[in-house]
């Protein structure tokens, strides 16, 4: 599972970024996609990166695959599981943008440098279930891209195909999907950050017995719906900050409020899931902020004109 989050600063600064929460860790890095840098696609023309891409990921051959991503014009995206909604079908649609969705976040971060630009260009999008490899099957995704002005959620379903919404509240978590989750909000109309003032029953005062009466009822377990939920209260009533430091503390404390602790989560399966990292970026300063689940020390690595126009992919 994962959780996804993104807000801005006072002066409109992106910061995006998420929590990776799985059974183990893939060995993951963070990897920096140089400019220049070829982009090899099954059913569109090859084409090469003009712009440097940042995020964590694991490298196929030579090949990066990124968990979440963001190019150096402030655009970014993370895909998150969407086990038994995601539907990709195997044969490529006529007069559309075909790809597979292992290529989808790479082909997003050198096509487009704003949301307004994706949501209009992913309008003919196809993803087709094509694998990498054998051994690598399609992974059943679903997708936050966001950028200083806002954010989408791409998703792929039987039922509806490919559907690219707005998402006005920052977040994205896992099943259902994405409409489902903005519906549920509204069963939690009532929280408040305010305490909760003394009230009469019929003679009886019942007052509360500590603060944080205001929001009794907000969720706390880990399941999807909760997450989102849970997030989406934090980030909108989060005070606004100044400072990267602030706003990289800010996102930190947000998403460690829905992290996974090991062993408290296990799934159908029989593993454990935990959060194995969380990951923040900040556009202003192009720098990608995250520690790992066994260390808690905050690690970042910058963008610079080395690994930007390197001519590999830098992994650190």
């Amino acid at each position: 599972m994962c959780t996804g989050l993104r807000f801005t600063d006072t002066d409109g600064n992106l910061f995006f970024g998420r929590n990776l929460d799985v059974e183990s860790s893939y060995g993951e890095k963070v990897l920096v996609t140089p400019r220049n840098y070829p982009l090899p696609y099954k059913f569109l023309e090859d084409g090469k990166t003009t712009k440097a891409i940042i995020g964590m990921g694991i490298m196929a051959g030579d090949y990066p695959m990124y968990f979440d991503a963001c190019n150096e014009n402030g655009l970014g995206i993370a895909g998150l599981n969407f086990p038994r909604f995601a539907y990709f079908p195997k044969e490529t649609v006529a007069g559309k943008k075909n790809m597979t969705p292992y290529e989808f976040m790479l082909w997003v971060m050198e096509e487009f440098d704003t949301v307004a630009e994706a949501k209009q260009g992913l309008q003919e999008l196809s993803l087709i279930d094509s694998p990498f490899s054998p051994q690598m099957p399609v992974a059943p995704l679903h997708w936050i891209i966001s950028d200083k002005e806002g954010a989408l959620v791409v998703e792929a379903t039987k039922e509806h195909g490919v559907q690219v919404y707005d998402n006005p509240v920052g977040v994205l978590t896992n099943n259902p999907d994405f409409p489902w989750h903005m519906m549920n909000l509204n069963n939690y109309v009532g929280l408040n950050p305010n305490d909760a003032k003394a009230t009469m029953w019929s003679k009886q005062e019942v007052k509360g017995l500590g603060v944080g009466t205001g929001s009794l009822g907000l969720p706390g377990d880990s399941i999807p719906a909760s997450r989102f939920v849970k997030v989406a209260y934090l980030n909108a009533n989060y005070p606004t900050v100044k400072t990267e430091a602030e706003n990289v503390a800010k996102f930190f404390n947000i998403l460690k409020a829905v992290a996974m602790v090991d062993g408290s989560v296990v799934n159908e399966a029989g593993k454990r899931e935990f959060t194995v990292y969380t990951a923040c970026y900040s556009a202003n300063t192009k720098t990608y902020y995250y520690n790992r689940y066994n260390d808690f020390e905050m690690k970042k690595v910058q963008m610079n004109d080395e690994n930007m126009n390197a001519d590999k992919v830098t992994i650190y």
